[in-house]
């Protein structure tokens, strides 16, 4: 039977990598020099067969379409990887917490270090496990209410008289994505008020108005202005497969960019588009300790801003 031995660590490693997008900075982050770095980085490739990222004399580097795609797979991979040997470290859990997040989330999962986050509410409930647990787009107003999960983190309030949301400290601009062949694929940078008069996708399905009216720009101009374009989607793959086609654009949050873009995608930056703040939220009537514990969990994270 054929089996592949991945090494974390060396996982955990590249996902560093990707965010700095520099190797002098990454090995700072890591505590090694470059030259170690580099071949962690040439062994992961060896064991997966395939080359992750391009490097040049400065150290400046760019992950290949094989590295986007690997990442996008590999940040769940290692957050749940951190779970379990929490787990297993911890006494036996005297009950589950539910940690939602939408479907592909983990993209955006290293901005909560979930590891740390997991350690501050064992201080007060030590015999708690946290589960992470994707929803579909069209479940993310209704998940807490349908007592799927226990709390959601997401990149908008949940707007439900039975939930209570609270804003994160931390932020992230929006962005362009575009076809290959679309003519703004070579724009770069532009005004969001042009961008916005594109076509752009948008699903009914997904949340509520309020949830998807920072992704067709409603911030930017009336709605009976825009030039929407439906797609059925419960996640972004069947949206990315549809900008593929070129008849339509868009919006994203920054951090899916080296992940997600790769010959097929461009990526636009929007000048003068308000950032997408991250939200939790939980059950109005939820009063357990361990619950308002996380809350504070993620609260606590310092403010971050992602270009």
């Amino acid at each position: 039977m054929w089996r592949m031995d991945l090494d974390l660590g060396l996982v955990a490693n590249f996902l560093v990598l990707v965010e700095e997008m520099h190797y002098g900075r990454a090995a700072m982050r890591l505590h090694m020099n470059s030259s170690a770095l580099t071949k962690r980085i040439q062994r992961l490739e060896r064991q997966l067969g395939v080359p992750l990222v391009e490097r040049d004399s400065t150290g400046v580097l760019a992950v290949t379409s094989a590295g986007r795609q690997f990442a996008i797979a590999a940040v769940p991979l290692i957050a749940q990887a951190n779970a379990a040997l929490e787990s297993a470290r911890a006494k036996p859990a005297r009950y589950t917490l539910r940690v939602g997040m939408p479907v592909g989330g983990g993209a955006m999962l290293g901005h909560f270090d979930m590891t740390r986050i997991a350690r501050e509410v064992r201080r007060s409930f030590p015999e708690i496990r946290l589960v992470l647990q994707e929803i579909p787009f069209p479940a993310l107003t209704r998940c807490l209410p349908e007592h799927r999960i226990d709390v959601l983190w997401d990149t908008a309030p949940v707007h439900h008289p039975a939930v209570d949301s609270f804003p994160l400290p931390i932020t992230s601009a929006r962005i362009g994505v575009v076809a290959a062949r679309h003519p703004l694929a070579d724009a770069g940078t532009m005004n969001v008020e042009d961008f916005s008069e594109q076509p752009i996708l948008y699903n009914p399905a997904a949340a509520d108005d309020e949830w998807m009216k920072q992704f067709w720009l409603g911030d930017v101009r009336p709605r009976r202005e825009a030039r929407l374009v439906e797609v059925d989607a419960d996640d972004i793959t069947p949206v990315l497969r549809q900008l593929g086609d070129g008849t339509a654009v868009m919006v994203g949050v920054a951090e899916y960019a080296p992940r997600l873009l790769g010959s097929r995608l461009r990526a636009v930056t929007l000048t003068g588009a308000a950032p997408v703040v991250f939200h939790v939220a939980c059950r109005r009537t939820d009063r357990r300790g361990a619950v308002r514990a996380l809350l504070e969990a993620f609260q606590a994270v310092g403010p971050r801003h992602f270009l």
